[in-house]
């Protein structure tokens, strides 16, 4: 589970890196509604990461845990969608382009951690 931990704590990196940036170009507002999806991108990711990790070489189940996170994350920006534009005290475009974005940015670099220790023949 190194591969885990490490995607974790690099994407984290990625979130205060580059929440840390848009702070210089963006509002307040916008701000902590990049900062706050990304922490909701990274612990989504984090948790559908690890199983499909685990079930990788497993066929079926591989195909099912990859399946599942994909819905899984539909759902997500789903109900954040519906949840921001309800509560109202974050701006709905920033957050969602942030949480869309933190998403597609951490499905980009999964392959790199996914293939840790897979023997190379």
């Amino acid at each position: 589970m190194k591969a885990v931990s490490l995607y974790a704590l690099t994407t984290a990196l990625l979130v205060v890196v580059l929440v840390a940036l848009l702070a210089l170009a963006l509002p307040v507002t916008a701000t902590r509604a990049v900062a706050w999806m990304g922490v909701v991108a990274w612990a989504v990711q984090v948790a559908l990461f690890a199983p499909l990790y685990a079930a990788r070489g497993r066929g079926n189940a591989f195909l099912a845990a990859w399946g599942g996170g994909t819905l899984a994350r539909f759902a997500v920006v789903g109900v954040a969608a519906w949840w921001v534009w309800r509560d109202g005290r974050l701006p709905l475009a920033p957050a969602l382009l942030a949480l869309a974005g933190f998403l597609f940015l951490f499905l980009l670099i999964e392959p790199v951690f996914f293939r840790m220790g897979l023997r190379t023949r």
